[in-house]
């Protein structure tokens, strides 16, 4: 009689980081051949002499890690890492739909045409395109429709523009 152990997957977990070390622990977990994500976004920032575009998380403080649940633990020998974002003495696993869907966000850029979303606050569905699958809440119709699209792990929000014709009300 042999006994099969079923492998597990790895899973998306956060990690909180200390202030402005995200580029750094994302570049040493990389360096150790975990999988990573550090959302970034391009920011204009204005000194006295000059205006610089810069890269900077979209979430400060955190990175994403992929790896085994058994092996989760292993990272925070990492210096800049501080602990996992945990609920109820969890660490919070993040779903791949969440972790494509901000991918999705932040590689593309939709215009906005008219539609019959009438009322702030519907919830609606992204049935077709790049944002296919993710879900959110309508903003406002101003001649253009906005998307938040919430990530329940982080309770934080991004907002993007898209076409209602790849959008239904849930």
């Amino acid at each position: 009689m042999s006994i099969k152990f079923s492998e597990k997957q790895p899973e998306w977990y956060v990690v909180y980081t200390y202030p402005k070390c995200e580029h750094k622990a994302d570049r040493k977990l990389k360096d150790l051949g975990i999988t990573t994500f550090l959302p970034k976004q391009k920011v204009v920032r204005q000194w006295s002499d000059r205006k610089k575009k810069l890269e900077v998380p979209l979430f400060p403080n955190y990175v994403f890690v992929n790896v085994l649940p058994h092996k989760r633990f292993n990272i925070l020998k990492v210096r800049e890492l501080v602990r996992f974002v945990s609920f109820e003495g969890k660490p919070a696993v993040i779903p791949q739909e969440t972790i494509s869907s901000i991918k999705k966000i932040l590689n593309g850029e939709v215009d906005v045409s008219n539609g019959c979303f009438n009322r702030a606050g519907m919830k609606v569905s992204i049935s077709r395109g790049q944002f296919s699958g993710a879900k959110g809440v309508l903003i406002r119709k101003n001649g253009r429709s906005r998307l938040i699209i919430q990530i329940q792990a982080l309770n934080r929000e991004i907002s993007v523009d898209i076409s209602v014709e790849c959008v239904e009300i849930v």
